[in-house]
């Protein structure tokens, strides 16, 4: 679509720093997505994944601690595992790469691998989220829990898609609300995912 091609000179670091977020498309292979999505359907259908009972969430959860993917039954995981797990030294990289301001360069360097990634697969129809936000210093949980998983040492959040045979018609939208102060105040940035 337009937000990808227009977003396509731009390296990430630039595209965080111009929009809080960035679309990276074609990260893994059509064989690697298949591998991982077969993966994923796999442990949901042996009960793996569960609903979370939340208000206003629709999906089927599995925490994965990385450790998990030498078992064979998550070992399908590991390619979008290796994705999602370089994203910190990338951002760090192309900071680099692109001599991002002092305080941009230090948010990149504070990312570090998370050693648990979240598998999440929503209903085919009327799925959903309720709008939220990953590091809310308003909520009561924020600094609960071990470092490194704490909310509040989130500094990005990183989301691999999976859908085969997707297209624009089937609907489906991120709808990402720019933080007060960006270009377009409080309004959603919408990327067909």
């Amino acid at each position: 679509g337009l937000l990808l091609a227009s977003l396509a000179a731009l390296s990430p670091t630039q595209r965080l720093a111009r929009d809080g977020f960035a679309v990276f498309d074609g990260v893994l292979s059509r064989e690697q997505t298949a591998a991982v999505r077969e993966t994923a359907e796999a442990l949901r259908s042996g009960g793996a994944m569960r609903n979370l009972g939340q208000d206003g969430r629709d999906d089927e959860v599995l925490t994965v601690d990385l450790g998990m993917l030498r078992d064979p039954s998550y070992s399908g995981l590991m390619d979008a595992a290796r994705v999602l797990a370089g994203m910190p030294g990338m951002l760090v990289e192309s900071g680099r790469r692109d001599e991002c301001a002092a305080e941009t360069a230090a948010q990149f360097a504070s990312a570090s691998t998370p050693r648990l990634l979240m598998l999440a697969r929503y209903p085919p129809s009327a799925g959903g989220y309720v709008p939220h936000l990953d590091n809310d210093a308003a909520d009561p949980d924020h600094q609960r829990g071990p470092v490194g998983l704490r909310a509040c040492d989130r500094v990005y959040t990183c989301i691999l898609y999976l859908q085969s045979g997707w297209s624009e018609a089937d609907d489906g939208r991120l709808r990402l609300h720019r933080p007060r102060g960006r270009a377009e105040r409080g309004e959603a940035a919408v990327a067909a995912v």
